[in-house]
């Protein structure tokens, strides 16, 4: 995907995987797995084009506080499943007081963006693993489903698990970080909008900074979730097969699902 093929949808980051190819001429087809942020500020235009769309099935990864603030529309024919992508000790934040009492816990008294940072790292080293989320998404494309999954801004946990989609059909893990990257050029008028909010907050300066690294993503996060997968395992295949069981026949299943030549 290389565009926004969804102008009128009223989601800011919302695209399919279709478009990237693998080493052995395989593109992964159109239409088939989509990722997006919250479907909460649907457009009526927008939830026409979700409905025509043909998705089975909407993966939410958000936290249940999240989900229950900003409820999902769901496509008519598809089924809507919460699965929490993040294992954290506490809420994740849903709105401006909750995220202004949340950075300083997060970054610390003195708002340290490095240690607001780290903490972000620490996140995306977690997201590969022992994930309950990641391994239903994997279940479903073992029957090639057609799926939608998201977050709150469609950008660290979608956007690890579909490095992970990614990978597991081979795509060279350039156009996988090429995608990512893509959620900074669509959420740009979305985070200018949100920062917007916290212009009267005290430390207000402060608070941009961190939000340059909250509402945006960078290659460095990304690779802090592949390079920990290298660590633990040394390949992708043995990451694939000895973290959640898959075998090189079912992603070859996989990609019959997903990718056509």
């Amino acid at each position: 995907m290389v565009e926004n093929k969804y102008p009128d949808m009223g989601l800011d980051n919302f695209r399919d995987l279709g478009g990237y190819a693998n080493a052995d001429g395989y593109v992964v087809k159109d239409n088939k797995i989509f990722r997006g942020p919250a479907l909460c500020d649907v457009t009526e235009e927008g939830k026409r084009t979700l409905d025509s769309l043909g998705i089975e099935y909407v993966l939410d990864f958000r936290s249940k506080g999240e989900a229950e603030h900003a409820p999902d529309y769901v496509p008519k024919g598809a089924t809507y499943l919460h699965l929490p992508a993040a294992q954290t000790r506490g809420k994740l934040a849903v709105n401006p007081n909750d995220v202004a009492k949340m950075v300083p816990r997060w970054a610390g008294p003195s708002f340290c963006i490095w240690c607001f940072r780290m903490r972000f790292k620490h996140l995306y080293r977690k997201f590969p693993f022992h994930n309950p989320a990641y391994r239903k998404m994997f279940e479903l494309m073992s029957h090639g489903s057609t799926f939608m999954v998201h977050c709150s801004a469609g950008k660290d946990r979608t956007g690890v698990a579909c490095m992970l989609i990614l990978l597991a059909l081979d795509v060279p893990y350039e156009d996988i970080e090429r995608d990512y990257m893509l959620s900074n050029e669509l959420r740009k008028e979305t985070n200018a909008k949100y920062e917007a909010q916290f212009e009267h907050y005290p430390h207000y300066e402060t608070l941009k900074k961190i939000f340059a690294v909250a509402l945006n993503v960078s290659p460095d996060l990304l690779k802090e979730s592949y390079d920990k997968i290298i660590k633990k395992y040394g390949t992708v295949d043995n990451y694939f097969l000895k973290e959640y069981g898959v075998t090189k026949a079912k992603r070859e299943l996989w990609r019959n699902h997903y990718m056509s030549k």
